[in-house]
């Protein structure tokens, strides 16, 4: 981290792959917040498109933007830890390179970090994108009026790998600059899925805390692109193998209660059935049934394709009516 004082209330860290079509609309929802001053780093990770001459295009035209570029591809993670290296900020924010945020949100964010003191603060989500209805994401229950505190327990339960139930892990908080360095946590750089999740947790073990707001101010873009949505058996497996690391800390520290082991229960079955997949598309039926026997729920979650294209198919029907 530097240590010259903070110049400015936000620094934004966008992660940079291969994200041309979107990058200008990021950039522009980031320097549109109103009442507070802002930078932009945008950590380019070696993609293959123009990127980077675009983010030192904009860098030309406006010193409140930083272009970035990774020694090597390393993930959203690496370029993230970069960015907090770099900041200058007060608050550190995450900004993917394809979402996008309403010009009020940082300041209403601040205002109740201020007043709540909390460490994290974040808002719901609004899910938007082509093919799909724009909706918010979280469930009235957690977006509770008036907001609320997340806890270690409460972030557990909510963070069902694959569940029913919207996963707070997809949230993007903002994090006090002076906690963050005092906690001393950074992402995990081997981590390309679920790297966010597991920041949020370490800093929760550290102490920092956490608010939530009802009002949704981030604008989250799903596409066929997006890294969210792609789950490699490689990807999966560090993961987990992140995971096993937390629950052995938990476990030293007293704190692997229920709502944890049935968090790292639905990692480890969506582990197993990825395995299963991609045995079959290896065309390896008895290699595919083996994960199974291992986790016999993890063979529910081949129900998770078919409810997607029903759903898929009853959203083509209405809008045709």
């Amino acid at each position: 981290m530097q240590d010259e004082a903070p110049s400015c209330d936000v620094s934004f860290a966008v992660a940079c792959y291969d994200a041309l079509p979107y990058l200008d609309a990021a950039i522009e929802s980031a320097l549109a917040q109103e009442g507070v001053s802002v930078e932009v780093l945008v950590v380019e990770d070696h993609g293959s498109d123009a990127s980077l001459a675009h983010a030192e295009a904009w860098q030309a035209r406006d010193p409140r933007v930083r272009a970035i570029r990774t020694p090597a591809n390393g993930g959203p993670g690496a370029a993230r830890n970069i960015a907090m290296s770099e900041m200058r900020g007060r608050w550190f924010a995450v900004l993917d390179s394809d979402d996008l945020i309403t010009p009020q949100r940082s300041r209403r964010l601040i205002d109740a970090a201020e007043a709540h003191g909390a460490d994290l603060i974040a808002d719901d989500l609004i899910l938007f994108g082509e093919g799909i209805e724009e909706h918010r994401f979280l469930p009235p229950e957690l977006a509770a009026k008036g907001g609320r505190w997340i806890d270690p327990e409460l972030y557990f339960a909510s963070t069902i790998m694959l569940g029913s139930q919207p996963n707070l892990g997809f949230l993007k908080p903002m994090i006090r600059k002076s906690a963050l360095d005092a906690s001393g946590v950074r992402y995990d750089p081997d981590l390309r899925i679920g790297e966010d999740d597991a920041l949020i947790v370490r800093l929760l073990l550290a102490g920092l805390a956490y608010y939530l707001l009802p009002e949704p101010g981030y604008r989250y873009r799903k596409h066929g692109a997006s890294i969210s949505h792609r789950l490699s058996l490689a990807n999966a497996e560090k993961m987990l193998r992140s995971e096993h690391r937390l629950r052995d800390d938990l476990v030293v520290a007293g704190l692997a209660g229920g709502a944890y082991r049935r968090r790292l229960g639905s990692i480890e079955r969506a582990v197993a059935f990825t395995r299963s997949v991609e045995a079959l598309k290896a065309r390896r039926p008895l290699a595919a049934l083996a994960p199974l026997l291992a986790n016999p729920r993890a063979a529910l979650l081949y129900a998770l394709p078919l409810r997607a294209r029903f759903r898929r198919a009853v959203a083509v029907r209405s809008a045709a009516r």
